[in-house]
């Protein structure tokens, strides 16, 4: 059985190159946190490691995100709820001297919603925040790289977040706001399939579509871990059954569908889209002038999936048909 270095001692040479190695990583669990991070003292050595190497191999902040999560998860009983009192020392930590979240502490935010039985609201906004900083202060400009798209994933679907398995307001304005942020990036391609897959969950809400609890919804959605669906194929499937077309792209063979029973499935299928919904993504994808490829198959569902749409986003469907 190893001992257990003091904290400080266990850091000295990590960290001195901003980057903390697989070999580092197993130091930190067998000598420097050998039992964990269990104290408010070890949790700053740890974060402090992480402003001095937010870089490293994928063991990183895979132990990073873990070891902090465990320490506010199971600082108080019951375990598994993160409190109004430590998110806000979290989110102190975060924000030291005006700093925003590196993608290793962001990375911390998104494993707490996950594996957190209940979290204050603030921290759903405090990461999506967090999100847009990471995107935006790229060097070398704005752009989603393969591993921020998975972190966005998590974030959408993540247990601890707001609402069901159908992406809220709040959250597909953030998808929008990346995804105009990042126009003309060259985006890693899981991010626009997660995109299109997203803002069509958001929209499917307004169709008559029950939603999954998200606790379920993370046992089911294939369709949003399979990165090799291209959108093409994904609403040719959705458009090609109705409601029931929509399922099996979503891949969700659900209890909760059959509960619905055959008149409310019909009555769904017979849903139109609110003026409402249909006027926000019409402004919302008017809001730089322009249509893209990931916008047009969006349009393309839209009207595809209720007759008699909304004036303002018959016309942006008909201009980009």
């Amino acid at each position: 059985m190893f001992g257990k270095e003091k904290p400080e001692a266990g850091m000295i040479k990590l960290g001195r190159d901003g980057y903390v190695s697989a070999e580092d990583v197993r130091h930190l669990r067998a000598k420097v946190f050998a039992d964990g991070v269990v104290s408010r003292e070890e949790l700053q050595t740890l974060f402090k490691l992480g402003e001095a190497a937010p870089g490293g191999d994928p063991e990183w902040p895979q132990y990073f995100a873990e070891a902090a999560a465990d320490f506010f998860l199971r600082e108080e009983e019951p375990n598994g709820y993160l409190t109004d009192e430590e998110f806000a020392e979290l989110k102190a930590m975060v924000v030291r001297d005006g700093a925003k979240a590196s993608p290793l502490e962001l990375g911390l935010l998104v494993k707490l919603m996950e594996q957190a039985v209940s979290t204050p609201d603030e921290l759903s906004e405090f990461c999506a925040e967090q999100i847009r900083h990471v995107v935006s202060d790229r060097k070398g400009g704005p752009r989603i790289t393969r591993e921020v798209a998975d972190l966005i994933r998590r974030y959408l679907y993540a247990a601890g977040g707001s609402g069901t398995v159908a992406v809220t307001r709040d959250e597909a304005e953030l998808l929008f706001d990346l995804h105009d942020m990042t126009a003309h990036a060259v985006n890693d391609p899981a991010w626009s399939d997660l995109f299109i897959k997203a803002i069509a969950a958001h929209l499917m809400a307004h169709v008559g579509y029950q939603p999954l609890p998200r606790e379920e919804a993370l046992r089911l959605h294939a369709w949003v871990e399979d990165q090799t669906i291209n959108p093409a194929g994904f609403f040719n499937r959705m458009l090609s059954g109705g409601l029931a077309g929509i399922k099996e792209a979503y891949g969700q063979k659900s209890v909760q569908a059959r509960k619905n029973g055959e008149d409310e499935i019909q009555a769904a299928i017979a849903e139109q889209v609110t003026a409402q919904e249909a006027d926000w993504l019409a402004d919302r994808i008017g809001r730089n002038g322009k249509i893209d490829n990931a916008e047009r198959a969006l349009l393309h569902y839209m009207r595809e999936i209720g007759a008699d749409l909304p004036p303002k986003l018959t016309a942006l469907a008909s201009r980009a048909a």
